[in-house]
């Protein structure tokens, strides 16, 4: 799938490069499609998920200057369900859609968290960690409620730990450490991994923002 995707690239490039344009509306959107049914709706699809993920553009405005406005919405429906968009509905950004189902249904995520210190020397010193694995979202959850409504966050990409406090109740954080998280994406075989997020901060920050917030409060 990766390399179909990477093949058409180049061939857009290789277009470009040697016309000074790119590729017919209609000549992307038949590849599109045909990358969406083949990996998602067809043999290839995975069995443990029946859902499909749609990124629609609907005009939402045209402004003084005749420029459209595009509101991107995501849709969501069973493989089975008879209300699937048609292949071809000029209204859906195909490509987009194949990124988003790939993202979603194809990769696998495991979060690890870490309480590090560091030496003089810049060396990274790990004392506790724990990995879990986390699943991709377009939506999230808000963080200060308890409250199970969530909100569409597409294009934005969430991977929310439901069980945060079981998960990671033992790891304490004290003077002169830091909290590190990195995590990582691989494909269902393992063949390649790839991390997409390194972050870490210091305890002495972590306290100030928590003394912040609990004077807000």
């Amino acid at each position: 799938m990766l390399k179909a995707i990477a093949d058409e690239r180049n061939r857009l490039n290789i277009r470009q490069e040697v016309s000074g344009i790119g590729c017919f509306k209609d000549d992307r959107i038949v590849f599109w499609t045909w990358m969406f049914s083949t990996y998602f709706m067809e043999k290839f699809a995975p069995r443990q998920d029946d859902m499909l993920f749609y990124v629609r553009r609907k005009l939402a405005c045209v402004s003084a200057d005749n420029t459209e406005g595009k509101k991107v919405e995501v849709e969501v429906y069973r493989r089975d369900s008879k209300k699937l968009p048609g292949l071809g509905d000029p209204d859906i950004d195909w490509e987009e859609s194949v990124y988003l189902n790939l993202i979603l249904q194809k990769l696998d995520y495991v979060v690890t968290c870490a309480v590090c210190t560091r030496s003089d020397a810049g060396d990274i010193h790990i004392h506790k960690k724990k990995c879990q694995e986390v699943f991709a979202s377009p939506s999230k959850h808000a963080m200060d409620s308890k409250g199970e409504e969530s909100k569409m966050s597409y294009p934005n990409i969430f991977f929310m730990i439901d069980n945060f406090e079981e998960v990671f109740s033992d790891m304490t954080v004290g003077e002169g450490e830091m909290v590190c998280v990195e995590l990582v994406a691989s494909d269902k075989s393992n063949t390649f991994q790839g991390v997409i997020f390194q972050g870490s901060i210091r305890y002495e920050a972590l306290k100030k923002f928590t003394v912040t917030e609990e004077r807000r409060n």
